[in-house]
């Protein structure tokens, strides 16, 4: 039986030990596959003749924690860099964080700042993803959304058959000498004030036939 108080640390006691049987298992089902090894040589992104050059690890940070993987390496003379086929196939190739990771981050820093989204991710997953990671990250999944938007998302039609732009206005006090020869509302008949009209850039309606208008509408 449990004392009152030691149930939050027996949760998180119980959630490490878990996340650490998972990360290990994960880690060793994935290690222990060498189908990432496609021969001696393999064409880099460029089409240029890489050789492979052994396993390399590298730790990765997962919804199970930090994960060290080995993967087969391959290194491109004329690129004079290096790659990891899995790596891709992972979709840990543009960057430390998994896919699950990048996730939290991009849901976290859509809502606040950088340094919030670093320390909610702490506290709720426990993991440690710096401000600077979470805005590099989150910018780059921004510039993916938009490139996808521009290419891919087709624009919602719209149904309305009638444009309509709002205006608003309201009396602003101003020197005599601006309302002379306008008459007002004040008892004299004259006035203090004048019309500063302001345009609803909201717009409703179809964009294709801005000059119809609505016959319950005066102009």
């Amino acid at each position: 039986m449990f004392a009152d108080g030691d149930f939050e640390a027996v949760e998180q006691a119980a959630r490490i030990a878990a996340l650490r049987a998972a990360n290990g298992l994960v880690a060793h089902h994935i290690n222990a596959d060498h189908s990432d090894m496609q021969g001696t040589r393999l064409a880099c992104d460029h089409g240029h003749d890489a050789r492979y050059a052994g396993r390399r690890s590298r730790t990765v940070t997962t919804v199970l924690g930090p994960m060290t993987l080995v993967r087969a390496w391959y290194h491109c003379e004329t690129c004079n860099a290096g790659f990891a086929p899995r790596d891709r196939g992972l979709g840990i190739d543009a960057g430390p964080l998994s896919p699950g990771v990048l996730r939290m981050v991009g849901y976290a820093a859509g809502e606040y700042s950088f340094a919030t989204s670093s320390r909610m991710i702490d506290v709720m997953a426990a993991l440690r993803v710096d401000a600077k990671t979470v805005e590099r990250h989150a910018e780059a999944l921004g510039r993916e959304v938009a490139e996808d938007e521009r290419n891919v998302v087709e624009p919602e039609p719209m149904d309305a058959p009638t444009l309509y732009v709002g205006l608003d206005g309201t009396g602003i006090p101003v020197r005599k000498s601006e309302t002379e020869g306008r008459k007002g509302k004040q008892a004299d008949g004259l006035a203090k004030t004048r019309l500063s009209e302001r345009s609803d850039k909201r717009v409703y309606g179809n964009p294709t036939v801005m000059g119809t208008q609505d016959p319950k509408c005066p102009s």
